[in-house]
Parts: C-alpha cells; sequence; structure tokens
C-alpha cells in the first residue's frame, strides 16, 4: 500500500512541476512575441506638420496631407 500511495504522490508532484515548467515557456513565448507591427512609414502633414502612417494621409503630387480639410487650405492659398 506505501508503494502504491508513493507513486501516486510522485505523479501529481510530476504533474504538477510539468504545468509549472509549462506556464512559465508560454509566459516567455508571449514576451518574446514582438507586439504591434514592424512598423509603417509615416509622413508628415504639409499643412500642419502632424506626422500621420502612409496608408491613412492624403497625397496632392509630392505633398502629403492627414486630412482632406488641410489639403483643401493648402491649395486655397496658392
Amino acid at each position: 500500500m506505501g508503494r502504491i500511495l508513493f507513486f501516486v504522490v510522485l505523479g501529481i508532484g510530476l504533474y504538477v512541476a510539468f504545468r509549472i515548467w509549462r506556464a512559465g515557456q508560454q509566459r516567455d513565448a508571449a514576451a518574446r512575441k514582438p507586439t504591434g507591427s514592424a512598423g509603417e512609414a509615416m509622413v508628415r502633414c504639409n499643412h500642419c506638420g502632424l506626422n500621420v502612417p502612409k496608408s491613412e494621409a492624403l497625397a496632392d503630387g509630392e505633398r502629403w496631407f492627414c486630412s482632406e480639410n488641410h489639403r483643401r487650405l493648402e491649395r486655397d492659398a496658392r
């Protein structure tokens, strides 16, 4: 009876140790995982100077704008 109890306790101990080790591995993997994207090119609005992602900016020839309103204001100023 003593041997059976020893192996049951040993099995439970190994199971708990494995779970702790596995949780640490997952935590380390999550910490190494890069957050967010690798980055996106930014452009400066020619009207106000705000930096915006190129995918959200509006182009007018070689110039970039953060909004349609700023693009219109620059056209009217010329």
